[in-house]
């Protein structure tokens, strides 16, 4: 199990590329500038996935290898295509009195855009997490910003990883003891993980309030 969990979604990678050694601070910024351009026009969407190809090149990571972990937006990323691209509504074709849905070839142009926009913050947070630690990302911003803004951040990255190694462990677990995918082992492991993140929670906040950032400091 030990070994599957290597390659977590969101996980850090060691290396001693040049993205690995950039500032934490400017990583996080190029990861807000790239996912902010990605949604403003045709040209930025482009621009964007191409940054993350050459990033994920310099830092040898496959792009794809960015996109694990990205089940559930794949499913949504279906249901959206699909309902762009079938004309529900209006005129269709009628066939042994069933009707079959239009389709058109701008909205299925249109539900790729979305797609596409909904996948490049994925994958350029994923890159961010697979250089850069929490303690550097810490660490950046503590020298542009206060402590408590710092130390807030970081904590709020610092739960996406740990989600998915959460959910990881525990649908390995489930087939370890040969538990079938499906909806039985959502509502095995969702409960399971919301627990765990909560109990991570609490613990977190009796560390913090142990070194004095407690409530009202």
């Amino acid at each position: 199990m030990a070994g599957k969990l290597t390659r977590l979604p969101f996980g850090y990678r060691r290396g001693k590329t040049v993205l690995h050694r950039a500032p934490a601070g400017l990583k996080l910024f190029c990861v807000i500038a790239i996912s902010g351009i990605a949604s403003f026009c045709l040209p930025g969407l482009a621009v964007s996935t191409l940054l993350i190809f050459a990033a994920s090149a310099a830092a040898r990571i496959p792009p794809w290898q960015l996109l694990r972990g990205s089940r559930p937006l794949a499913v949504l990323s279906l249901c959206i295509v699909l309902f762009k691209t079938f004309e529900f509504e209006g005129p269709g074709i009628n066939i042994f009195a069933l009707r079959i849905p239009a389709t058109s070839a701008a909205g299925f142009f249109e539900g790729m855009v979305i797609v596409l926009r909904i996948f490049v913050p994925f994958a350029a947070a994923a890159l961010l997490f697979a250089v850069t630690t929490m303690r550097e990302l810490c660490l950046s911003l503590k020298k542009v910003s206060g402590t408590y803004f710092s130390l807030g951040i970081s904590l709020m990255l610092g739960f996406i990883p740990r989600f998915f190694e959460l959910w990881e462990m525990s649908n390995l677990a489930c087939e370890a003891r040969s538990r079938k995918r499906g909806p039985r082992r959502l509502l095995i492991i969702i409960p399971l993980v919301i627990e765990r993140m909560m109990e991570a929670a609490a613990d977190t906040a009796l560390a913090l309030e142990a070194r004095g950032f407690g409530y009202g400091k």
